[in-house]
């Protein structure tokens, strides 16, 4: 009876342990519902669970010989699933999937080595009850550090949008999971019980945890740095804009003045005109004056210096380029959302509309941004662009047209929306592309 337990135990104990945590990772991105993923996961281990009884029914020296088999074709199919419930990236999947592996050769490994070394006889007797015993007990050790692990250090590096890097990053934990399995094939059991063996699966773990926590540290500061690029040329834009403003300002300014030093003059002319009861000289005459004096050119969007210089300066981009832009904005006055992260998400949200706006090749390009308070504590943009071409979305986010994968752009945006428990839409209907956004802040900050 425990003998039976055990067989059927054996494929529960391959899979449930390391699938849930993945799952867990991916929570947000599965197709369907969390818990139809586990009912498929069990279904899979217990169809596992069948052929593995079916095969130690003909004898435990039969089944040993098939183990490995069985175990490696079931882990494909358990992979392969994991592809059509999670929606991301090959990359994303598999770098994940890899540490998992390395995490389960390790409990494996060191079952084997107890196994092996201290419980050899009693294993002839009742076989896999050590071995199942034994990964029950390493997994709940290592449980709470591999689940910190992953739930903070690959979580957050799962955010970073950067299909480039994650296109290589996959790769570092591969190579351990094939040094892992080098002893997966060896026929000679006593090798499970060397101190070699058990070595090799520290190293496997070790090494795809560290290697792979650097490299996620690396790619955290790049991304920190490429950020910091984004928020210094938004600001330097900004500078500009201001600048431009202030020029215009001052130059105002001294035409009020020119026009203020004149008027002496041209109240005596006005003057005459009344005296000969010439009307229409008087008309002429104040028509050609309202022509000359300097134009109201100083614009304001918002009552806020920074998103106002910032508008101005793509305002006066689209006009250069013939675009018409359209912008109504109610800024809140006091609001916890940083000028840094505000700059960095509107210049991206602008910047590009007026590229998509650019690269049309028939009709007059248009903008509309519209940026309100919504509900109490919450900020909504609304951005509104013409777009000829056809954008190619991925689980809803748009890819880049400059490089493969999705913009840098449109990852800053996701970033900021989210670190203020945001939602970031996109959306193309016809040649309209729309862009909403909604973010919460604290008013009182």
């Amino acid at each position: 009876m425990v003998n039976t337990f055990m067989i059927l135990l054996f494929p529960y104990l391959d899979f449930i342990p390391f699938a849930v945590p993945r799952y867990l990772l991916f929570r947000d991105k599965l197709r369907i519902s969390f818990r139809w993923v586990m009912i498929l996961i069990i279904a899979m281990a217990t169809v596992n669970a069948a052929v593995f009884y079916f095969f130690n029914a003909a004898g435990y020296a039969f089944a040993a010989q098939w183990t490995t088999a069985i175990r490696y074709g079931f882990m494909l199919m358990n992979l392969i699933l994991s592809f059509a419930l999670i929606k991301d990236s090959f990359a994303k999947l598999m770098f994940t999937y890899l540490l998992l592996f390395a995490w389960s050769f390790f409990v494996f490994g060191n079952a084997n080595f107890i196994e092996s070394r201290f419980f050899w006889e009693f294993s002839n007797i009742h076989p896999y009850l050590i071995y199942n015993c034994a990964r029950m007990l390493i997994y709940g050790v290592t449980c709470p550090f591999m689940f910190h692990f992953f739930h903070h250090t690959v979580r957050e590096a799962m955010m970073i949008q950067d299909d480039a890097l994650w296109r290589y990053l996959w790769i570092i934990p591969l190579f351990s999971a094939v040094f892992g399995m080098l002893y997966c094939f060896n026929d000679d059991l006593y090798a499970y019980a060397s101190w070699e063996f058990l070595i090799s699966r520290y190293l496997m773990l070790l090494g795809s945890c560290y290697v792979s926590y650097v490299a996620l540290k690396v790619l955290k500061i790049s991304q920190s740095r490429m950020q910091l690029e984004e928020t210094l040329t938004y600001t330097d834009r900004c500078m500009m804009a201001q600048k431009k403003q202030f020029d215009v300002l001052a130059k105002h300014m001294e035409d009020m003045q020119k026009a203020r030093h004149d008027l002496r003059q041209h109240l005596t002319v006005v003057q005459h005109y009344v005296d000969t009861d010439d009307k229409k000289g008087l008309k002429n005459y104040l028509e050609m004056y309202k022509r000359e004096l300097p134009a109201d050119v100083v614009e304001l969007y918002s009552r806020n210096d920074v998103i106002n210089a910032l508008i101005c300066y793509y305002a006066g981009l689209s006009r250069d380029h013939k675009i018409r832009f359209d912008a109504r904005i109610d800024y809140p006055d006091t609001t916890s959302i940083s000028e840094t992260d505000i700059t960095v998400l509107l210049g991206n949200l602008l910047e590009n509309a007026v590229e998509a706006c650019m690269r049309q090749l028939s009709g007059q390009g248009f903008i509309k941004l519209h940026m309100k308070s919504y509900k109490k504590n919450a900020l909504l943009i609304l951005l509104d662009n013409s777009c000829n071409e056809t954008v190619t979305f991925e689980n809803g986010i748009p890819l880049s047209s400059k490089r493969a994968g999705k913009g840098i752009g449109v990852g800053s945006i996701k970033d900021i929306a989210k670190r203020y428990h945001g939602v970031v839409r996109f959306q193309q209907k016809d040649n309209l592309f729309c862009t909403s956004v909604m973010m919460q802040y604290d008013e009182n900050q």
